[in-house]
């Protein structure tokens, strides 16, 4: 009998611990950041008279002076120096103390127009962002529409496709990505993140040493913000940072 009473408050147990739901682990906020240096493909004299050697010894000849302002390919890289194609065809070094790397431009519309395109939450993201630059003598980034759309088309491929990377299944890396939508760049980093608040997103970029030096790099002079709602986050967020 006594046998058959243990049996009886065992099944009783197990099958109560069988229907009672299970708490679902909670999903903190997350992020992450990632930087890269550009191939340089043009450079842009800043010295007058720049020289441009055979070689990239002080005492190699000297196959032409360059004039100041004027941009030419860069054909590869010999040590620190610049190996550039002059418009005359001959091939030399220059010094990178009397270049500059270069890239043309894109013609934007006005910095007024670009911010009116953002959501209401893209554009509370730039104003934390250059906030933050701002304070520290930084100059404000310009919104530019491609990389926005860029960032976007990241922000919501995490949340399709059920991942927190930089490295997406659909695009591979940033870098990548931003050479397939034709992003031309001498720098660029990106920031990801996971939170259902913009300011405790930004709160939780500018408290991490990374994601703190993209926000504040002096070399990145331009910014696409994307933000989708979804996911296992509520909000994920893409910045995807430019230097030119």
């Amino acid at each position: 009998m006594k046998k058959l009473l243990s049996i009886l408050i065992l099944a009783v147990f197990l099958c109560s611990a069988c229907t009672t739901p299970q708490q679902k682990p909670k999903i903190g906020p997350k992020a992450s950041s990632i930087f890269e240096k550009g191939k340089v493909e043009q450079i842009k004299i800043t010295k007058d008279n720049a020289t441009c050697r055979a070689g990239q010894n002080q005492n190699d000849a000297v196959i032409k002076q360059l004039p100041k302002n004027d941009v030419y390919d860069v054909v590869g890289q010999l040590g620190d120096q610049y190996v550039v194609q002059t418009k005359d065809g001959k091939v030399g070094c220059v010094n990178p103390s009397d270049s500059q790397p270069y890239i043309e431009k894109p013609k934007l519309d006005t910095q007024e127009e670009n911010v009116a395109k953002l959501t209401p939450n893209e554009e509370d993201m730039l104003r934390l962002l250059n906030g933050e630059r701002s304070k520290n003598g930084l100059n404000p980034l310009k919104v530019d529409m491609a990389i926005t759309k860029v960032a976007r088309l990241k922000a919501q491929d995490m949340i399709d496709n059920n991942y927190f990377s930089h490295n997406s299944p659909t695009y591979g890396s940033p870098f990548d990505m931003m050479k397939k939508f034709d992003i031309k760049y001498i720098y660029a980093g990106e920031n990801i993140a996971g939170n259902p608040s913009v300011q405790d997103a930004h709160t939780a970029l500018m408290n991490s040493e990374g994601h703190r030096k993209n926000i504040l790099n002096p070399n990145f002079t331009h910014i696409g913000i994307g933000i989708k709602n979804g996911g296992q986050y509520s909000k994920m967020y893409t910045q995807m940072f430019v230097g030119r």
